[in-house]
């Protein structure tokens, strides 16, 4: 059942009609073809979506055909990788939704719960955004997320808190880092929500070691940089010319 936003009497003691939440699920997704399929199953069986709408960034393979294939799912196929950042910020420009949830494309054992529960303390209004953590999916996962709770890809947050966020499409791999500074610099309140039984792939395993290994190390510079830029400027690194 879809959340309800609060219902007020007016002051001739009639209610006004109850006007619904609307939430969009947004998935960047860089050639995520094998694995996408899955994703979007998952959230078409979730009733709590108006909309899903995939980003394919840049992809080469057939991510954004195995998209459009699903019933139900509006997907955007970018010209040219633009990053994770700049992939959510392509979604959530296109959606009318009050409350976006972002998914990861690559996500094994993603439930129809998993998704109410994340988009709930959003929707009922005791938080600006909520965080998915992941718990029993694997060992690997549940301690990377232990460690580093802030940089999970699952999230909700209402739409026009996301787009207030500066330099959303230079942030790449950063943006996880740059959502939780706005949210935090602006006493804007959040809440972690347990998603047990999800787990992902690592990138080791989707590209291979060396191809996998160096994609994770420029996944961590970038965090850092970006870390290390909000620490010092409060604001993220400008992008190189």
């Amino acid at each position: 059942m879809k959340s309800d936003l609060e219902v007020k009497r007016t002051a001739s003691g009639r209610t006004p009609p109850v006007t619904k939440t609307r939430v969009a699920a947004v998935v960047p997704a860089y050639n995520e073809a094998a694995r996408i399929g899955a994703v979007l199953e998952s959230l078409r069986n979730a009733n709590v979506l108006d909309e899903i709408i995939v980003v394919s960034d840049g992809s080469t393979d057939k991510t954004y055909e195995v998209a459009t294939a699903v019933p139900g799912v509006h997907a955007i196929r970018l010209p040219s990788n633009k990053g994770k950042g700049g992939a959510m910020r392509a979604g959530a420009l296109q959606s009318t939704a009050d409350v976006l949830i972002f998914f990861d494309a690559d996500l094994i054992g993603l439930k129809p719960e998993h998704v109410a529960d994340l988009i709930a303390p959003v929707c009922s209004g005791d938080a600006t955004m909520a965080m998915g953590i992941f718990e029993g999916g694997r060992w690997l996962t549940d301690i990377a997320q232990r460690i580093s709770p802030g940089i999970t890809g699952q999230r909700a947050i209402r739409r026009d808190v996301f787009l207030q966020i500066p330099d959303l499409e230079t942030s790449g791999y950063g943006i996880e880092l740059a959502i939780n500074y706005y949210v935090r610099h602006n006493g804007l309140s959040r809440k972690n929500v347990p998603l047990r039984g999800i787990t992902h792939p690592m990138k080791e395993e989707k590209l291979g070691w060396v191809r996998g290994a160096a994609s994770r190390l420029r996944m961590y510079w970038q965090m850092l940089r970006f870390s290390i830029s909000y620490k010092m400027h409060g604001r993220p690194p400008k992008p190189k010319k």
